[in-house]
């Protein structure tokens, strides 16, 4: 398990250490970051701070220009400082540590007087906890993009992998819940099958409903129904095929098909390695 997740890591930090992820409201909720217990320190002193971007090899921090750690930059450019990094877990405990940097360059915060704008390197690769997390976030919302007709076939053994409560789910056609049974899943769209007729259903709007157990996640992924035909054998049951609005998949769903996605091509990789011995 310890060579898998080092494994993993590496494989994050090799790929993504350029790639920098920007703080916003929405990414701060999903990579679990409470900003309330971030800091700067630096000459034995600590100052709160606000991360406004992180890669593995680097961030930009917004500070006041009336706090210590101003003062210390200002005294001395090249001053060693570290930042205080906080996640939360599933369980809402805090994970903190941190990471030793260098200043790049320091400029005003939108011309403001009040705030500056500092950018770090690092000055080592940073602790696993936090290429892990960034790692994963980054190579979610790639395979997203770029993996979108990738599909499961939903069955006992996806849906336990998946995490997926059941087959049977509610899907709201224009607004009005219908009860569905899931057959497949992608990042980019849904099959289904729906009591109704195919020529009524193309192009209605929907919002399919997911309960994941496993995190206690409960999803609602807006979409279109972009093809349906009957199910073979039946003239009361229509195959839907969904294809998602991108800006409305949230990252919860996203996360455990790229878990099962990635977990999947592993599984491959080491049957192979285990034929090849």
């Amino acid at each position: 398990m310890g060579i898998s997740i080092n494994h993993q890591t590496s494989r994050y930090y090799d790929y993504y250490r350029d790639q920098e992820i920007v703080f916003t409201k929405a990414n701060i909720q999903i990579l679990r970051l409470d900003p309330r217990q971030v800091y700067v320190k630096c000459n034995g002193g600590q100052w709160p701070c606000i991360i406004n971007s992180s890669s593995l090899q680097s961030a930009t921090i917004i500070i006041g220009n009336s706090s210590g750690v101003y003062k210390e930059i200002e005294k001395n450019p090249s001053v060693g400082l570290s930042i205080r990094y906080c996640f939360l877990d599933q369980s809402n405990n805090p994970i903190h540590f941190f990471v030793n940097c260098s200043v790049v360059e320091k400029k005003s915060y939108h011309n403001t007087a009040e705030l500056s704008i500092v950018t770090l390197s690092f000055s080592q690769r940073p602790p696993d906890d936090l290429i892990e997390r960034l790692g994963e976030f980054i190579e979610t919302n790639e395979n997203f993009k770029n993996r979108k007709e990738d599909r499961i076939e939903i069955n006992e053994n996806s849906m336990r992998k998946l995490g997926l409560g059941k087959e049977e789910t509610i899907v709201a056609v224009e607004g009005i819940p219908r009860r569905c049974i899931v057959k497949d899943l992608s990042f980019g769209g849904a099959k289904v099958l729906l009591a109704g007729l195919p020529k009524f259903l193309i192009k209605r709007k929907v919002a399919l409903q997911l309960e994941f157990v496993d995190s206690g996640d409960i999803v609602s992924i807006q979409g279109i129904i972009a093809r349906s035909e009957f199910l073979e054998g039946r003239k009361d049951i229509a195959v839907v095929h969904i294809q998602y609005v991108p800006e409305t998949v949230p990252m919860a769903y996203k996360t455990h098909i790229n878990n099962f996605i990635t977990n999947f091509q592993k599984s491959i990789l080491n049957n192979k390695r285990h034929l090849e011995n």
